[in-house]
């Protein structure tokens, strides 16, 4: 089983072809584009949604995530490279799925084809109906959905909602008020029904709790009422949300992304045509949350491909130390500005004893002269698996 994923023109990036593993991990210099290639799987995947909107949404387009902000754009010309219309933007998934999207300009109207038919959607609007001519579209496709988690990308650490579809995860927690329930069987990115999914995944607070116990061998503690609001205890009192440790609900977020994420694929068939893509879930968490996380990411990968992206070494050291199929890209700027990758050689890097924290303190063109797997080489393990 594998997936290849090709983006053309699209964002930061010119041209690029990558093999998916069972976990992927992209690292690489701070704006390379590592989230420009999340951005551009999180669209790929969007439209499956809308096969269960019925079962998820409560048959409610409204009640979607917008993808505006899944992939970050508020224009649809934002998606294009240096904002060229006249390259239309090329993602393409083969493998065990083949999803082919087109997005261009033609007589001065957008145009978006997917498996060369024409999309009856802007890629903006989200009407509070079922939106049947994009239910049925949707229907015609392979199945292939995946969902995009990121903690600072949704502004999750925020006190406030910002807006009904932007709040704090915290807020979210501890006021029902701005608490959707759909989807109903995962996490949404956005953590609307963040209450309603930690009453389904007990094992997640009692896992936050044993390394609070172990680890820091105090009494903090974590409880869930059964309405799903989240409390935490410091010593037997009650922590107001503002004061309890973000660390805590970054964890949180993560590891009900996974679990419910697992669930979500083993409830519809969905097994290795799903993707979970995790946008730095290392970033502002305490070192010993860390194994959690990496523990889950490895109980999933036997259903689900996993994309992480990551700036923290020891987190990536810890990720391959755990899962045996995982490739690992190097993401950098071309002498274009555009963004380039390049899968790394973890055999090699082994030998040489040369870790992740010594790749991303050497600058690019040492990287890629010394680790980077040759495009032949990968071509003939692709010839001789097949």
């Amino acid at each position: 089983m594998s997936l290849k994923l090709e983006i053309e023109s699209f964002k930061s990036i010119g041209k690029i072809e990558m093999e998916l593993g069972h976990l992927t991990i992209l690292i690489g210099p701070p704006a390379a584009g590592k989230s420009n290639i999340l951005d551009a799987l999180g669209l790929v995947g969007y439209l499956h949604r809308f096969k269960l909107l019925d079962r998820e949404y409560r048959n409610n387009a409204g009640n979607v995530e917008p993808l505006i902000l899944i992939a970050r754009y508020q224009d649809i010309i934002q998606l294009f490279r240096y904002n060229e219309l006249s390259k239309p933007v090329k993602i393409r998934v083969s493998g065990d799925v083949a999803l082919n999207y087109e997005i261009s300009f033609t007589a001065g109207a957008l145009r978006v084809l997917v498996n060369d038919k024409q999309l009856p959607w802007d890629l903006r609007v989200l009407r509070s109906d079922p939106m049947s001519e994009l239910q049925n579209f949707a229907k015609l496709l392979p199945t292939f959905e995946t969902r995009l988690y990121g903690f600072d990308r949704f502004s999750l650490i925020s006190e406030i909602c910002a807006t009904p579809l932007l709040c704090g995860l915290q807020y979210r927690l501890s006021s029902l008020s701005q608490v959707r329930d759909t989807p109903l069987s995962i996490l949404s990115e956005l953590g609307w029904n963040s209450p309603y999914i930690v009453r389904k995944h007990q094992l997640v607070v009692r896992d936050i709790n044993d390394v609070l116990r172990e680890r820091l061998d105090e009494r903090v503690e974590v409880k869930v009422r059964k309405t799903g609001e989240v409390i935490v205890y410091d010593y037997d009192y009650e922590v107001e949300a503002v004061g309890v440790s973000e660390s805590i609900y970054r964890t949180l977020y993560n590891l009900l992304a996974l679990k419910s994420s697992h669930y979500y694929v083993k409830y519809y068939g969905l097994e290795m045509k799903f993707v979970v893509l995790l946008e730095e879930p290392e970033a502002h968490v305490f070192p010993y949350f860390l194994d959690l996380i990496a523990n889950s990411i490895r109980e999933l990968i036997s259903d689900v491909y996993v994309v992480v992206t990551t700036h923290n070494p020891l987190f990536a050291s810890l990720l391959c130390d755990k899962v045996k199929e995982t490739k690992l890209y190097y993401t950098y700027r071309c002498k274009d500005g555009s963004t380039c990758i390049r899968e790394l050689d973890i055999d090699k890097m082994a030998k040489e004893l040369v870790s992740i924290e010594d790749i991303l303190f050497k600058p690019p063109s040492e990287v890629l002269e010394k680790y980077a797997i040759e495009v032949a080489k990968v071509e003939e393990s692709r010839a001789s698996s097949s």
